[in-house]
């Protein structure tokens, strides 16, 4: 986990850091490791941990190794490894860096909640990852053994055995320093979860931060409509209603894209619960579908469905899916693109699309519209969309029918930020 505290300078735009905080998620062992799944994965200290694109690999080896061969440089039982990230819903850490140490007997190391505490034993709980943490008297609890109570976050420090761990150091974090203050900006990361009220979603979580969005949140690299569980964000503001952070702005860490139309080709397992894996492809475009995807089809992904594909685009230009959906009525026999603006001549938007670009001629389309509603005129909506060279600038979607690499008989254009 990364955090700061910082006072904004009156051009809102720059400040001084007064208060930053790195802690690690989890130090062990690597128990198992599986480079073949997507997203590839290891276990430490019980701990479920993903890598992807946004993983920083330190002491791998030069050149930096992609996530799937920095996985499968692990070996199970020696690997020592320190691990900072985000945990979803569920717990597991999505890792934003991953370091291999030389063996230290006994440095293991976690952070969570304290629950269910007794003398001597506790759960440490994470999402719904649990550990049993077992002090004595011995054990150095810092700051005082006073400080060690119910819903405490710690980190603990000792040797992982099983499915037990045996502290010799517990931490009990501090984040008063962190408390927001009048005029402070407040700024966190994480992945989405309690995302209970969809399309729009404007009120969840962002691990144990509560979010609210409203209608002049500004979004960037994607749309309110994109705000869903497991989606990585960072938000930010100045404002608290209560405990909740009231965003000015929310920013996706990867540009989101949306495909709605005919399935062509299928690869993998793509069967609707725990385990599916391949590809799905719509409009000429490979889109992964990895065991983090959350498929709502009737029963399994196949070339005679029409789906929606709601996704992120990582480094490589590789389109991920985050839902694959049937396409039941939402946009009729019609397809549809949102992506990323990145050139912009006449009435003709280009739209990128992990690395295709789709032309899209808007040329006497009349239903426009934007964040705030209808747009009167085709020239008051192209004044609001600025192009940008990959990823892309603003975001539209456009309804209409695609063939090859081209959107024609437009019915529809929306700007998404």
């Amino acid at each position: 986990m990364f955090g700061f505290a910082a006072r904004i300078n009156d051009d809102g735009a720059t400040g001084t850091a007064q208060v930053v905080n790195v802690s690690t998620e989890v130090r062990g062992t690597v128990r198992t490791h599986n480079a073949a799944l997507v997203p590839p994965r290891f276990t430490v200290v019980g701990q479920t941990v993903f890598v992807d694109d946004l993983t920083v690999f330190a002491n791998f080896g030069t050149p930096a190794p992609t996530p799937a061969n920095a996985v499968g440089a692990l070996d199970d039982g020696t690997s020592v490894v320190e691990v900072h990230g985000l945990r979803d819903a569920t717990g597991a850490i999505h890792a934003s860096r991953v370091e291999i140490l030389t063996p230290v007997a006994g440095n293991d190391e976690l952070r969570g909640t304290v629950a269910s505490l007794t003398a001597s034993t506790f759960t440490l709980q994470n999402g719904s990852t649990n550990v049993s943490v077992s002090f004595t008297g011995a054990t150095t609890i810092v700051p005082n053994p006073a400080a060690l109570i119910q819903g405490a976050i710690v980190e603990v420090h000792g040797a992982f055995s099983g499915s037990s761990f045996a502290a010799t150091l517990i931490e009990v974090e501090d984040d008063a320093q962190f408390e927001h203050q009048p005029g402070e900006e407040f700024e966190i990361e994480g992945q989405v979860s309690g995302c209970l009220t969809p399309n729009p979603c404007t009120l969840f979580n962002i691990g144990a931060q509560a979010v609210q969005v409203n209608g002049s949140t500004q979004f960037e690299r994607g749309a309110p409509t994109d705000i869903a569980d497991g989606i990585r964000v960072e938000a930010e503001g100045h404002q608290f209603s209560g405990s909740t952070l009231v965003a000015e702005k929310i920013e996706f860490k990867r540009t989101r894209v949306i495909l709605t139309g005919q399935v062509t080709n299928t690869t993998g397992t793509l069967t609707v619960g725990t385990g599916h894996v391949g590809t799905v492809t719509v409009f000429g475009q490979v889109v992964q579908v990895t065991t983090l995807t959350d498929i709502r089809t009737g029963d399994s992904i196949t070339t005679a469905d029409r789906v929606e594909v709601r996704g992120s685009v990582d480094s490589g230009g590789n389109i991920i899916a985050d839902r694959v959906e049937d396409n039941l009525g939402g946009g009729g026999s019609k397809d549809i693109v949102q992506a990323p603006v990145t050139n912009k001549v006449g009435n003709v938007l280009t739209l990128l699309v992990g690395n295709t670009s789709f032309t899209a001629d808007l040329t006497g389309v009349t239903q426009l519209s934007d964040e705030n509603g209808a747009v009167a005129t085709l020239a008051q909506f192209l004044a609001e969309v600025t192009p940008a060279p990959a990823p892309g600038g603003t975001i539209v979607k456009v309804k209409g029918t695609v063939s090859g690499s081209t959107i024609t008989a437009i019915e529809e254009a929306e700007i998404e930020d």
